[in-house]
């Protein structure tokens, strides 16, 4: 047996590619070899990094006993917050996330002096420059895509060119005064007025859900999120000429050069609802307790649904209207509306002119569309400084009065404060001349919203007659159940 192995020929000491082919091999196709995974490193490149230096702490040199030209044999291994990397002297790198996975979840390619690229699955997602920066300090929460970026900020750490300074400013040129000869010099003012502040656009203070910047003289009992209080607005800026150079400020204000206008661009056509600003919303709630008209019995849960929606007809004058209706029958009072609307003027900054009506009616004993739009009545409401209050509040107050004789109605002030971003309160007191309170007329209302979203508020509002200990009259109200609660849509066209 050994002479006849020493007799065959020695085919494995042969080089593949002169191995003898059978007819048999020559039927085997030969697969082309798979290509590396695109998280797989490069070969080894120049050395870039010490390894024994710890990018994070406990970080650890490993080296391997049995070198290979195809790998490194030392890199650095760390792990923080989940995430492990390896990091090759070459500044190569690979971010792993603790969780066994097979696959490279970050990969880093590094050239001193140059940049880094961080690649993933999908290809190259972020190069970070060499720019001479120390090394960086270890951000405070860790991701896979953060701590690959630590490492190659900390593989780049002061090679790279730092950015260029952003220029110093041009101080401005001062031009020669013209030596043309003049009859008379003329000389700056030492003011320049402020422009007129109705030029300045108002910024609403939204006490309401609805209707942004429109504001009434007092809420609809009805309606109540319909209107707004506005603020005092912004003082306008003062310029004061420049009184360093009697020459440059003739400059400033001569007319030689006159500034070329930019060109505007043509306005987008606006459609009726952004033109007139309108808004809208769908109310339903119920009050909690009343009186039956019928048989004078008391009570509960008067259920009421109103569309209402507001409008600004133009700068000064704005409208809000509502349809309401019960749906139970007989629910309906005869001095319950059918729709309710107001007219708001702004006079003035301060002072509005309102003519409204909160009891009209489409058809009823009495009363009829037609007569219902001349049955309105006339009210001021003048707008008082804000009124600063602890914990960096403040309440925004007006005070009403009846026209065009306001001996003839009551007197009101009402306050509204935003409690948080969106729970908001609001207080009217009346005050009324002799004789006129009714036993009806309330001494106080209160209402309080809670803005669930930008679309949906909850209300409650109590507009019953509510009196003040000292003046109970006849039928005082029945407190806080005298109230009603109701949920606003708001609709968006």
């Amino acid at each position: 047996m050994a002479g006849l192995f020493a007799s065959l020929p020695p085919a494995f000491a042969l080089p593949f590619d002169v191995l003898p082919v059978t007819e048999e091999d020559s039927r085997i196709t030969v697969m082309a070899p798979s290509p590396p995974l695109a998280w797989h490193l490069d070969l080894p490149d120049d050395v870039i990094v010490k390894t024994d230096d710890p990018a994070v702490p406990e970080a650890e040199e490993i080296l391997t006993d049995t070198p290979n030209v195809f790998a490194w044999s030392r890199a650095q291994s760390g792990n923080i917050g989940g995430w492990t990397y390896r990091l090759f002297p070459d500044g190569s790198a690979i971010v792993l996330a603790d969780n066994n996975r097979a696959s490279g979840e970050y990969m880093l390619r590094c050239t001193l002096a140059e940049s880094c690229e961080i690649s993933s699955e999908a290809g190259v997602i972020m190069t970070v420059p060499a720019i001479g920066a120390p090394k960086p300090d270890l951000p405070a929460d860790i991701t896979g895509l953060l701590l690959a970026e630590y490492l190659a900020k900390w593989v780049l750490a002061g090679s790279g060119t730092p950015p260029e300074p952003p220029p110093a400013p041009l101080a401005p040129a001062i031009s020669e005064p013209d030596v043309q000869p003049a009859p008379e010099e003329r000389q700056p003012e030492p003011d320049i007025p402020p422009e007129d502040a109705e030029s300045l656009p108002a910024q609403a203070d939204t006490v309401a859900f609805l209707s942004g910047d429109i504001d009434c003289a007092e809420p609809d009992p009805y309606y109540p999120d319909a209107c707004t209080l506005l603020p005092n607005p912004p003082a306008p800026a003062i310029v004061t000429p420049l009184k360093d150079n009697p020459a440059r400020v003739r400059q400033e204000i001569s007319p030689a050069q006159p500034a070329t206008p930019a060109p505007k661009e043509p306005a987008e056509p606006k459609t009726l609802a952004e033109r007139f600003r309108l808004s809208c919303s769908i109310t339903t709630g119920a009050g909690l307790q009343y009186v039956d008209h019928t048989n004078q019995d008391t009570k509960y849960g008067k259920l009421r649904v109103s569309l209402g929606c507001s409008a600004r007809l133009n700068d000064r004058l704005s409208m809000n209207m509502a349809l309401v209706h019960f749906p139970l029958s007989g629910q309906q009072a005869p001095w319950d509306p059918d729709f309710t609307y107001s007219f708001n003027y702004k006079a003035t900054d301060n002072l509005s002119i309102s003519y409204s009506s909160y009891s009209a009616r489409f058809s009823s004993e009495g009363a009829n569309i037609v007569s219902s739009l001349f049955d309105g009545s006339f009210r001021g409401s003048y707008k008082l400084p804000a009124i600063s209050l602890p914990m960096d509040k403040s309440a925004a107050c007006s005070i009403g009065f009846g026209l065009p004789n306001p001996t003839n109605e009551s007197f009101s002030l009402g306050c509204s404060v935003a409690l948080t971003e969106k729970l908001r309160v609001g207080l009217t007191t009346y005050l009324y001349p002799p004789d006129v309170q009714e036993s009806w007329n309330p001494d106080y209302t209160y209402t309080a919203s809670y803005r669930v979203n930008d679309k949906i508020q909850l209300n409650y509002s109590n507009y019953s007659s509510s009196r003040w200990p000292w003046n109970r009259g006849s039928s005082p109200g029945p407190g806080v159940l005298g109230g009603s609660v109701s949920m606003s849509y708001k609709l968006v066209f």
